[in-house]
């Protein structure tokens, strides 16, 4: 048996969404939703924009504010819906981490890379050690001369050079579950390979990733399991080389005609 085939085989459930459903109102986003992430995985929830990829992704973390959240989101054994602001803080970054779309809208301009990356970790883990785990971090996603980019701001990088740094901000604290909002949009298809790889990269070392794009060649390219979303539900779920060789659902099919 290969390594990569070893990745395949179910480690246990990281992540579990029973039932989810978020209104906005009379706008229901999310209508009874169920998924699950097994770990050292690459997960894919594909589908349009709009269709409720991202309100899933931000209701995981409990970023969603003057909604109606009804069902299960469990982290492990721990139920995230409903916990308090403060235990999620605790959550956030040390235990599950996210990686937004466009990392300059929330780098702050004002402050360098280093500095911003090391809040992360110095509000779970204090300062000691700080600097030497954000180092390893960017020398992690790629970026070399990390103590030059410890010391840049955003707007001395490159975008393929924030996009790793957000990434690093995301692992720094060395978290199980990482989420991944439309990652490789704003770059250029041989960076988008290389930050693709890096997501992949991670479930080698325990890590699950759930990256939400409207690409089915990200899917094809880094997943082992794609779910596909319109309207606020999930059509259908299964490995990706069986839902895109033999899709089950209309919709699906429209989807992937673009490949």
């Amino acid at each position: 048996m290969t390594a990569s085939n070893l990745y395949l085989i179910p480690c246990g459930m990281i992540l579990k969404v029973e039932n989810l459903s978020v209104s906005f109102g009379n706008f229901k986003a999310l209508k009874d939703v169920n998924l699950e992430v097994q770990k050292g995985e690459v997960f894919c929830l594909m589908g349009e924009s709009g269709s409720g990829k991202s309100t899933l992704l931000y209701s995981i973390l409990g970023l969603i504010k003057n909604a109606n959240i009804t069902g299960s989101i469990k982290f492990k054994e721990l139920e995230l819906n409903k916990l308090p602001e403060e235990s999620l803080r605790r959550i956030r970054g040390a235990k599950i981490s996210i990686v937004f779309q466009e990392p300059s809208l929330y780098f702050d301009p004002l402050y360098k890379i280093g500095t911003q990356i090391e809040e992360t970790y110095i509000a779970h883990f204090g300062k000691s050690g700080a600097r030497e785990r954000v180092l390893k971090a960017l020398e992690r996603v790629g970026l070399q001369e990390s103590l030059k980019v410890f010391h840049s701001y955003p707007h001395q990088l490159s975008g393929g050079q924030r996009q790793r740094a957000f990434i690093a901000m995301a692992i720094v604290c060395d978290p199980e579950l990482i989420l991944a909002d439309e990652p490789t949009t704003a770059l250029d298809a041989t960076l988008q390979i290389k930050i693709l790889d890096l997501f992949k990269s991670f479930t080698f070392e325990g890590k699950s990733v759930l990256i939400v794009t409207h690409d089915p060649e990200v899917a094809l390219a880094v997943g082992d399991r794609v779910a596909i979303m319109k309207d606020g539900q999930i059509l259908e779920e299964g490995p990706v080389s069986k839902v895109f060789q033999n899709p089950k659902h209309p919709y699906t099919a429209e989807l992937l005609s673009a490949l």
